[in-house]
């Protein structure tokens, strides 16, 4: 048995200190396995940003211009704001307001984030029904349809394996920058958890910080959504003394804690 906790659980973000490597730097195993990680969390970065296609901030021209009225910070789903009732397991039903907007944005993407979004196509096209505005569902629908099967192949991950799949999302802040009674563009700072935690997974479980854009309109008595885009979020320094999970404590966390269905 190995007794290094770094080599048997999962990955960690952050090279060791050069006290830590020695004098002489990383040994060329050190460096592959650095490069392999480097690679593992590039290719989640990738694929969650393929959620969305990559785009930038745009609106399409048949959709009004929110008006700008400063950057407000909702800090997370906006004070005391709480959908109505719940349809198809997603929070609906939001006040005509920014921090209602703001709750909204949270809540759609926490929708977006699990993992039987990605395992489970007929669950994943109820949330975007229940979710997006009827002229953006299709294009969303189709996109997010061609990332679920990218990332499951990324993962190696088959239907008789996607119980070990980790796939986690918190928000941790709300930015909305353009509000009116009509539209409102709403910025989700989120992190993601995202791998397998076993020890010959294709890809470690690994953390990365995203900043999600969407703009919503209100339709029928509710806001949607009518675009969403996605970037690299703020990313925080990991701890240099901070050691990965070992695989097995990754596991059986992933079993134990439940992850909340939505904010607020």
């Amino acid at each position: 048995m190995n007794g290094n906790p770094r080599k048997a659980g999962t990955r960690s973000l952050t090279p060791r200190t050069a006290e830590a490597a020695g004098a002489d730097g990383p040994s060329p195993w050190r460096r592959a396995k650095i490069g392999a990680i480097g690679f593992a969390i590039v290719l989640v970065v990738g694929i969650l940003l393929m959620l969305t296609g990559g785009k930038k901030d745009k609106q399409s021209a048949d959709e009004p211009a929110p008006k700008a009225t400063g950057t407000s910070q909702a800090g997370g789903t906006g004070p005391g704001v709480k959908a109505r009732s719940v349809q198809d397991g997603v929070p609906v039903g939001y006040p005509q307001t920014k921090d209602g907007a703001a709750a909204a944005a949270v809540n759609f993407q926490t929708a977006r984030s699990s993992p039987t979004y990605f395992t489970d196509e007929s669950l994943r096209h109820q949330v975007l029904k229940t979710v997006m505005t009827p002229a953006a569902l299709p294009v969303q629908q189709q996109t997010d349809d061609q990332t679920a099967k990218g990332l499951m192949a990324a993962l190696g991950v088959t239907a008789q394996t996607a119980p070990d799949m980790v796939l986690r999302a918190a928000p941790l802040g709300t930015s909305v920058s353009a509000f009116s009674s009509e539209t409102a563009t709403v910025k989700v700072w989120m992190t993601e958890v995202v791998g397998v935690p076993t020890d010959k997974s294709a890809m470690p479980v690994a953390a990365t910080w995203s900043t999600y854009t969407l703009i919503l309109q209100w339709q029928s008595g509710d806001w949607k959504v009518a675009t969403i885009s996605q970037a690299n979020g703020p990313t925080p320094l990991v701890t240099g003394d901070s050691a990965p999970s070992a695989t097995a404590d990754m596991r059986l966390a992933n079993k134990e804690f439940d992850a909340p269905r939505y904010a607020g």
